[in-house]
């Protein structure tokens, strides 16, 4: 299911319910929303989790793979940041990718 998310893979069955493109950045912004730290690079380390981890903390519901694939990278993209640094800026961009 994920690149660069591989504790996904085969998670889900073809034909399971999934959420659409629009819907996946609305609710892994509300996930991320409660949280105030992310990690990169990894779903899960100990109790941290990446926005994707962050999702699926809260919803066993599989997410469109090519958002999926977006908000990974967008929250990998500053390896040399604080978790808390991190959400800061994740959160600005999912924010602006939920208005439009």
């Amino acid at each position: 299911m994920s690149k660069l998310r591989p504790e996904l893979t085969g998670k889900w069955q073809p034909g399971d319910p999934f959420l659409g493109y629009e819907q996946t950045y609305h609710r892994v912004f509300e996930a991320v929303k409660a949280r105030r730290s992310l990690i990169h690079g990894r779903l899960e380390q100990g109790p941290f989790t990446c926005a994707i981890g962050a999702y699926f903390q809260e919803s066993d519901i599989a997410i469109n793979s090519k958002a999926l694939e977006e908000i990974a990278a967008y929250n990998d993209s500053f390896p040399k940041l604080t978790r808390a640094q991190r959400w800061r800026k994740v959160m600005a961009w999912l924010r602006t990718r939920v208005r439009s």
